[in-house]
């Protein structure tokens, strides 16, 4: 009978690496080459056949089995979803990236320069220093979006915490995929750890 994996007595973290300009680049986000388990700030993602955790906490799943799409309710979403700390106050809707220090900040292209991955979105209102949900893969809803094609791919947008269809432009923009339109208000979350720096 298989049993569930043991903890590393020490892991051997490596980053995962991003694309800037042709060059790879470490991110904030780290595997062990040991067990496989994953690093995103300072938290850890656990992952074996029998469960998923953050923290030592298990990610929770709003859909039992699957992700639910099409969501019936404004402001809803469907998917891997853990409790984390914002380092800034939230509304449903940001995309955010995992700071060094453990929380989650907005996210923005504005400047490859400075960029982290976009790796979730608040999917609650959350204040700052608290605790809330955040979705790292799944589906949303949010009924003052209003993309115009469905299918269409998404991008990080140069607002903090923003999502755009159209793709930064500027040098130094970051070019990073966080979905596709599922619906004019639905979209499908599921940012890319990879990213590009517009030339």
């Amino acid at each position: 009978m298989a049993s569930e994996k043991t903890d590393c007595k020490k892991h051997r973290w490596i980053p995962l690496l991003g694309i800037d300009k042709n060059k790879a680049f470490p991110t904030s986000l780290f595997t062990c080459l040991k067990c496989g388990d994953l690093k995103v700030g300072i938290e850890t993602i656990k992952i074996s056949r029998f469960r998923l955790d953050m923290g030592n906490l298990p990610i929770k799943s709003v859909s039992t089995i699957g992700i639910t799409e099409p969501l019936a309710t404004d402001h809803t979403a469907s998917g891997i979803i853990v409790s984390m700390t914002a380092g800034e106050n939230l509304v449903f809707g940001d995309v955010v990236y995992f700071k060094s220090d453990g929380k989650c900040w907005k996210a923005d292209a504005t400047n490859g320069g400075t960029a982290f991955p976009a790796m979730g979105m608040a999917i609650a209102s959350i204040t700052a220093e608290n605790a809330g949900d955040i979705l790292l893969h799944g589906t949303a809803r949010d009924d003052t979006w209003n993309w115009t094609t469905v299918g269409v791919v998404l991008y990080l947008s140069k607002t903090a915490g923003g999502i755009t269809q159209t793709q930064p432009a500027v040098q130094n923009d970051v070019i990073q995929v966080v979905g596709i339109a599922t619906n004019a208000d639905r979209i499908y979350f599921n940012p890319s750890a990879d990213y590009l720096t517009h030339a």
